[in-house]
């Protein structure tokens, strides 16, 4: 079972990722959080396999409680949820310790796609960005 963990600071977000997530089989949240630092306390004190985390958050933004993450759960594999398709923010995230980037305008089936790949310990962008961002952090 892959647990996860759910941040974002829109309710309705949060509601309509977990109504995405619970229906895959193999997944369970544990726990949500609405920003940054309600997120490290969580992943703290839950130590999911996976946090789902926005990039823009109240508090902690959503890149900084990626590289936060990796000192409270090394095991936890980070998929950043963003509008921003640039590759500055892909290449940032993935430098802060992102394992995969999926952009909210994207199909739930993306986020899925993403979740499986990083437990499977590859790297998942959303198709609009391109292995380039991967090679800027390199």
């Amino acid at each position: 079972m892959t647990s996860i963990v759910l941040a974002d600071d829109h309710d309705f977000t949060r509601r309509g990722l977990q109504t995405v997530l619970e229906t895959q089989p193999g997944f369970h949240i544990v726990g949500e959080a609405r920003d940054g630092l309600e997120t490290i306390e969580a992943v703290e004190r839950l130590q999911p396999d996976v946090l789902v985390v926005d990039v823009v958050m109240p508090g902690l933004a959503g890149l900084e409680v990626t590289r936060r993450t990796r000192q409270v759960s090394s095991k936890t594999c980070v998929v950043v949820l963003s509008m921003y398709d640039n590759h500055a923010y892909v290449a940032e995230a993935l430098r802060a310790g992102a394992k995969a980037y999926v952009l909210k305008r994207s199909e739930s089936r993306e986020l899925v796609t993403a979740i499986r790949d990083v437990i499977a310990g590859q790297l998942y962008l959303s198709p609009p960005l391109s292995e380039s961002a991967i090679k800027e952090i390199h």
